[in-house]
C-alpha cells in the first residue's frame, strides 16, 4: 500500500460528483467502520453536508487512480491524504476488496494514516490499535465528524455519558425529535452501547427520520443497509447516543 499524505498545496483538484455522493447510500460496511460510513451517508442528507463532502474528497486531476481526502489536524490544518483506488489493507486485501466503493476505501485508509500519525482518537478507542494493521476501526462518530468537516457537532447526546440507553435522557431527545420533524434536513446518527439492536453492541446507525404522530424512529444499518423503523419508547431503551449536525450547522463561515 503506497499513500501520502501533505499539507493542503495550491491547484486544482476535481471534487467528487452529487453521483458519486448519492452512492454513499447503498455501499454496505465490511470493516467496523460504521463511524466512517454512517457520518457520509448522513452528510449526503442535506445541502451543506453534501459541499462539505465535494470540498473534503476530491479526483486528482494530475493521478485518475488517486483519491485525495482532507481531514483536519489537532492543530486545525487540512492535510490531504492521496489514496489510490485500489488501496487495500496488506492482509486484509479480501475483506477491503468486498467494499466496492473506492471512495470510502480511501477515507478508511485516510483515516487510518490520520490515527497513526497523530493518535488523536479517544482513548477508549485506542486500546486495541497496537494490535491491528488498520487504525482506522473503532471510533466514535463526534471525532471523525469532527477531522472531516473542521466543526464539531453540534448535536452530541450522551455519547461518551456513561449512561446504558437514552431513557434517561427522554427529554433532551424527545426535543431533538420536534426539531427534526420540522426541519428534515440533519445529518445524524444514532449508536448503541452495550444493549444491541441487531445483536452488534458498540454499533452506529443512520438516524434517518422522525414520525411523531405514529411515535416511530426510522434508523439504517450499513451493513447491509437494512432499514427499520421502531417505537421512540423502544429506541429509547436500545439507543446510547445521538450525534451530527442540522444543515444550518455546516454553513462555511
Amino acid at each position: 500500500m503506497k499513500c501520502s499524505f501533505n499539507t493542503v498545496n495550491l491547484g486544482f483538484k476535481s471534487s467528487i460528483t452529487d453521483r458519486e455522493i448519492d452512492d454513499f447510500r447503498n455501499a454496505r460496511q465490511h470493516f467496523s467502520d460504521c463511524y466512517i460510513m454512517t457520518t457520509l451517508e448522513t452528510l449526503s442528507h442535506t445541502e451543506n453536508g453534501r459541499k462539505i463532502l465535494k470540498k473534503q474528497i476530491k479526483h486528482d486531476d494530475y493521478k485518475p487512480n488517486v483519491i485525495n481526502c482532507y481531514l483536519y489536524a489537532p492543530d486545525g490544518y487540512k492535510e490531504m491524504y492521496s489514496i489510490p483506488t485500489n488501496v487495500a489493507v496488506k492482509g486484509y486485501e479480501k475483506l477491503c476488496n468486498l467494499q466496492e466503493n473506492a471512495i470510502i476505501r480511501s477515507m478508511d485508509i485516510s483515516v487510518g494514516e490520520y490515527e497513526k500519525r497523530y493518535k488523536a482518537k479517544p482513548w477508549i478507542c485506542r486500546f486495541t490499535d497496537d494490535f491491528k494493521t488498520y487504525t482506522f476501526e473503532n471510533s466514535l462518530p463526534s471525532h471523525f465528524m469532527n477531522i472531516l468537516t473542521g466543526i464539531e457537532p453540534k448535536i452530541n447526546i450522551a455519547e461518551t455519558d456513561f449512561n446504558v440507553d437514552l431513557s434517561s435522557r427522554k427529554d433532551e431527545v424527545m426535543e431533538l425529535f420536534k426539531r427534526m420533524q420540522k426541519d428534515k434536513e440533519h445529518s445524524l446518527v444514532i449508536g448503541t452501547g452495550l444493549k444491541m439492536l441487531d445483536g452488534r453492541t458498540w454499533h452506529v446507525y443512520v438516524l434517518e427520520d422522525v414520525d411523531l404522530d405514529n411515535n416511530t424512529i426510522t434508523v439504517k444499518n450499513k451493513r447491509g443497509n437494512i432499514t427499520k423503523t421502531m417505537n421512540i419508547d423502544t429506541a429509547l431503551n436500545t439507543f446510547k447516543f445521538i450525534v451530527g449536525y442540522f444543515n444550518k450547522d455546516l454553513e462555511e463561515k
